[in-house]
């Protein structure tokens, strides 16, 4: 196939409200340190905890993790685990989460930590413009009849930790929402600022299959099968490795990431301020960016359609997941985020979950996509 195709991407220097990342430049036991033992804190069975010494230059830090007391002192956070802690998360004001994992800490025993600023940063959104180069994009025998460029944005998600599932806020959750179990997502990612319009699916795939149709409303009436090729597709277009989110990574986001509030619905308590449902839809979809965003600037993840996740079905389990992925074969796909024709705004949560089976369609499913950073 040729590709009559010019892609052009725009980094926006959004640098004012980028968020700032966090890494360890040394953790270390220091034998010759007995602050442990002078300053010895014990759990609640009497063994004395481990001393991690946390050098961090920065006011308002708090700490996660199996920890007995916390006390600042100068430019250090004393942090007293017990025995046999093998992790640590650190919170900063205006920076990303950072997780810390390390071999099991030993009573009486101190260590030193040192976190800095993490000098690798990037943008926090890009514009992709696809642009054609004749009268249309010919893809196989159609000829499509898209004739202007079509921008999109993402938006830059980093990498953190969060407890997914049925947390205090998610009221009214579900079974398949338990247990909640902490997830950390190790890689920074890009995901569309809206969910992927008609008028973007026209121009890579040649079709509008929507039930609506509308240029700047969500495209629907697609099977996740469909969802593949078009990720495919893009892919192949610009040259950048574009997929369906895992649900971990569409939770996390929909939650606001590392800037997250804890909301019940992705950017609010107030489903009538962020989404579009049964009861404000007007029975059918709506243009996307019609409602606030979130606290990462990602509109209609709460309402407006479905959206297609990359995850089989399955139950969760009580363990805690590092860059999971459900590849286990099952009947059916994962879409999230409720839509326009939602009954109950509980369908909305940030939580929720419905499936899918791979080739089914309906009018009120869609998708959004991510992009990975290589």
């Amino acid at each position: 196939m040729k590709k009559l195709l010019s892609l052009i991407i725009f980094l926006s220097a959004w640098t004012a409200t980028q968020a700032q990342q966090l890494t360890v430049s040394e953790f270390k036991a220091d034998p010759s340190d007995m602050a442990a033992v002078v300053h010895q804190v014990a759990d609640l069975n009497g063994t004395p905890c481990a001393l991690v010494k946390v050098g961090l230059a920065f006011d308002g830090a708090t700490f996660e993790g199996d920890i007995i007391k916390t006390e600042k002192k100068d430019n250090e956070y004393w942090v007293y685990l017990i025995d046999g802690a093998n992790w640590l998360n650190v919170m900063v004001p205006d920076y990303v989460p950072l997780r810390y994992e390390f071999d099991g800490v030993q009573k009486n025993t101190t260590y030193i930590m040192q976190v800095v600023e993490d000098e690798g940063q990037l943008g926090d959104r890009f514009t992709v413009e696809l642009t054609p180069t004749a009268s249309g994009v010919k893809i196989g025998n159609r000829q499509s009849k898209q004739k202007q460029p079509v921008k999109f944005d993402m938006i830059l998600v980093k990498s953190g930790v969060f407890k997914m599932g049925a947390t205090p806020e998610q009221e009214g959750a579900d079974d398949d929402e338990k247990p909640v179990r902490w997830i950390t997502l190790t890689k920074d990612y890009y995901i569309g600022e809206t969910e992927v319009t008609q008028e973007l699916w026209e121009f890579v795939m040649g079709n509008n299959p929507a039930n609506f149709k509308e240029p700047s409303h969500p495209v629907e009436n697609i099977s996740w099968t469909e969802a593949q090729e078009f990720v495919n597709r893009l892919s192949n277009l610009t040259g950048a490795k574009f997929r369906l989110p895992t649900e971990a990574e569409w939770e996390y986001a929909a939650r606001g990431g590392h800037k997250t509030s804890h909301f019940t619905y992705s950017g609010s308590n107030d489903p009538e301020e962020v989404a579009w449902h049964y009861g404000n839809s007007h029975s059918r979809t709506q243009p996307v960016k019609g409602k606030a965003p979130n606290e990462l600037g990602i509109y209609d993840m709460s309402g407006n359609v479905f959206e297609l996740c990359q995850d089989y079905k399955h139950n969760y389990d009580k363990n805690d997941k590092t860059d999971p992925l459900v590849t286990k074969q099952a009947k059916n796909r994962v879409r999230r985020g409720g839509a326009w024709d939602s009954p109950s705004t509980t369908q909305l949560r940030n939580a929720f979950r419905r499936r899918v089976e791979e080739k089914d369609k309906s009018h009120d499913t869609g998708l959004r996509v991510v992009m990975e950073l290589e």
